[in-house]
């Protein structure tokens, strides 16, 4: 008996853990609700939604504004912490910066995590696009260039996995969803040493990766610029962006060593 009630008592604490965490991402996405948006947002009891929206309040989680509740700031010291921890964020981001002032467009930092690339760091030049996708977005490895550049220089078995586990995503007509063609395209990668993403995650923009390795070979990340394809569709544009980006990333892996 008290064994079953242990059983039971830990299958409702993950239950309560699992519905907190979906509130959060909810509120990540609408930005501000109310308790009955909630309710029938999530398709829970209104008492249900109030006491989830009390108790992330109670923990300075959320503000509770007229009713309207938000996730509270509290949330970007956590992030913010995560960042700081991987060395790459520190030693890349002067790099990111410099890249994007030099070239104008928009340039970015991301990790390998769980079959996504995760931004950790980016910055905007002048004539950089903008798309709005802030730090922490995830996207799978085979839609972005920075996602492929990691994906390019781990082992057939290692991409294997992860199109077993993960599948192809799609989010454009030209996104790459045939594991053949992939490794065509990951093999072209490592001939090359960079990786082009040809409107593969959103219509209308190319981007160029470059990973970022230590010294034994091991990925630990990836660096991208990207613009409009119309600006970075000649061959001469490539060649210049490419060879500023290889610079950079030379640079970080450099620095990373040393620390």
């Amino acid at each position: 008996m008290d064994g079953q009630d242990v059983s039971n008592d830990g299958r409702s604490s993950l239950s309560v853990m699992e519905r907190t965490f979906e509130i959060v991402e909810h509120l990540t996405a609408v930005e501000e609700t109310g308790v009955t948006e909630l309710a029938n947002q999530l398709n829970i009891p209104k008492t249900t939604a109030h006491s989830y929206l009390k108790t992330l309040e109670n923990t300075g989680y959320a503000i509770n504004q007229d009713g309207r509740y938000r996730l509270s700031l509290r949330i970007l010291l956590h992030g913010g912490q995560l960042r700081h921890s991987f060395s790459l964020f520190q030693t890349g981001r002067a790099e990111v910066d410099r890249l994007a002032r030099e070239t104008g467009e928009a340039v970015n930092l991301g990790v390998h995590e769980d079959g996504e690339r995760v931004i950790i760091y980016g910055s905007e030049g002048e004539n950089a696009i903008w798309d709005d996708v802030p730090v922490g977005s995830r996207t799978p490895l085979n839609l972005t260039a920075m996602g492929k550049a990691m994906l390019a220089f781990r082992s057939d078995e290692f991409v294997e996995d992860f199109v077993e586990e993960h599948g192809l995503a799609k989010t454009t007509k030209h996104s790459i969803t045939d594991q053949g063609k992939l490794f065509e395209d990951l093999e072209a990668t490592r001939q090359r040493e960079y990786s082009i993403e040809s409107e593969e995650h959103i219509v209308g923009v190319r981007a160029f990766g470059v990973p970022v390795r230590k010294n034994t070979g091991e990925v630990i990340g990836a660096m991208s610029v990207a613009g409009p394809n119309s600006r970075l569709a000649s061959r001469d544009t490539e060649e210049k962006l490419v060879e500023r980006l290889k610079e950079a990333v030379n640079i970080v892996e450099l620095q990373h060593e040393q620390r």
